[in-house]
């Protein structure tokens, strides 16, 4: 069994210590990626609804729009 001094374990829980940060804060990272990929994807049935509307509305706005000026 090796026996380890005080210093050296110390300098082992500093390692871990940052080691841990990183990886907490590449979880955290990687949470927010997969939380924006959810939000992007239009076939969502909960974001396809704003979508529709959206598509409903320029719809309604491009019929509104005159197509060419012609003689009165």
């Amino acid at each position: 069994m090796a026996y380890r001094t005080r210093k050296e374990l110390m300098l082992k829980i500093e390692k871990l210590q940052k080691q841990l940060e990183k990886m907490s804060d590449e979880n955290s990272s990687l949470w927010f990626m997969l939380d924006e990929l959810d939000k992007s994807n239009i076939t969502n049935p909960e974001y396809f609804k704003h979508i529709a509307t959206a598509i409903e509305n320029i719809r309604k706005s491009k019929l509104m729009v005159p197509k060419e000026v012609g003689e009165a």
